[in-house]
C-alpha cells in the first residue's frame, strides 16, 4: 500500500516537472501592442475678427513607434467654413526625423490634405533612419486651424477614419478616437462671459486700453469694432455698448 502511494506521488511530481521545463523552455508569447488614441482638444474663437479657432490634435498610448498616420475630423454642421483656404492644418515636428518630413497640406503634397464639407481629412509620415525622436511618447501631431461661422455656442468636433502607422508601414492598433468641443464666442463678448454682452465685456475691453496684439495673437477680441487698428480705444468700448443684451448669434 505504502508502496503505492509512493509511486503515485513521484508519478505526479514528474509530471508537473515537466510542465514547468516545458513552460520554461518556451518561448515568451509577445504582448500585443497598446494601440494609439487620437483625440482633439478644447478651443476657443471669437467671431468676426476672421481668426480661427487653433484645435490641437494628439495622439497617446504608442508602444510602437508612429512613422505616418491619417485622420478626419469632422464638425457641426454649418459651424466652421468648409472652404478648402479656411481649413489649416500645421503638423509641427512630432514626425521629425533629422529634419526630413512631409507637411500635410503644403505645396508638394496637396493630397495630404482633403476639405469637405464640414470635415476634413489630413495626413502626415516620416522617413529616413531609425525612429523620429519622441515618436512614442504622448504629444501633439497637429494644429487645426477653422474659421467659424456667424453662430455662436459651443460647436461639437468628432474624429473618425484614423489610420496609425509605424515606420515600415505595418499598421499600429487604435484604441479611441476621442472628439471635443470649440467654443465659439460672439464679437462684442470680449469676456467669454456667455450669452449677454454686459458690463463684464465693457471692463474686458476698458482694462486693455492701448496698443492691439497684432493679428490673432492673444487678446485680439478686444478690438470689439473690428476695425484692425493699432490700438484698443473708445471706439472698441462704444462698440461693446452698443450690443449690451443678447449676443446675437443664431
Amino acid at each position: 500500500m505504502i508502496g503505492t502511494r509512493t509511486f503515485r506521488r513521484l508519478a505526479v511530481v514528474t509530471v508537473l516537472l515537466g510542465l514547468l521545463l516545458l513552460a520554461t523552455a518556451a518561448p515568451a508569447i509577445p504582448a500585443q501592442p497598446e494601440a494609439g488614441s487620437v483625440s482633439t482638444g478644447a478651443a476657443s474663437v471669437w467671431n468676426g475678427h476672421n481668426c480661427p479657432a487653433d484645435v490641437p490634435v494628439s495622439i497617446a498610448g504608442l508602444s510602437d513607434g508612429l512613422g505616418g498616420y491619417e485622420t478626419r475630423i469632422d464638425w457641426a454642421a454649418g459651424r466652421f467654413s468648409s472652404n478648402e483656404n479656411d481649413v489649416v492644418i500645421d503638423i509641427g515636428d512630432y514626425l521629425t526625423n533629422g529634419g526630413t518630413r512631409s507637411q500635410a497640406g503644403d505645396d508638394n503634397t496637396p493630397g495630404l490634405k482633403a476639405v469637405g464639407t464640414d470635415t476634413v481629412k489630413f495626413g502626415a509620415y516620416s522617413w529616413g533612419d531609425g525612429n523620429p525622436p519622441g515618436n512614442m511618447s504622448d504629444g501633439q501631431l497637429a494644429t487645426v486651424s477653422l474659421l467659424p461661422t456667424a453662430t455662436c455656442g459651443a460647436a461639437a468636433l468628432t474624429v473618425d477614419e484614423t489610420l496609425l502607422v509605424d515606420i515600415v508601414g505595418t499598421e499600429i492598433p487604435l484604441t479611441a478616437q476621442n472628439g471635443s468641443t470649440v467654443q465659439v464666442y460672439s464679437q462684442y463678448d470680449t469676456s467669454g462671459g456667455g450669452a449677454f454682452i454686459n458690463s463684464q465685456d465693457v471692463l474686458a475691453v476698458v482694462d486693455h486700453l492701448g496698443p492691439r496684439p497684432a493679428g490673432c495673437t492673444a487678446g485680439y477680441q478686444f478690438d470689439a469694432n473690428a476695425d484692425g487698428g493699432a490700438f484698443i480705444n473708445s471706439q472698441d468700448v462704444l462698440a461693446v455698448v452698443d450690443n449690451l443684451g443678447p449676443t446675437g448669434c443664431q
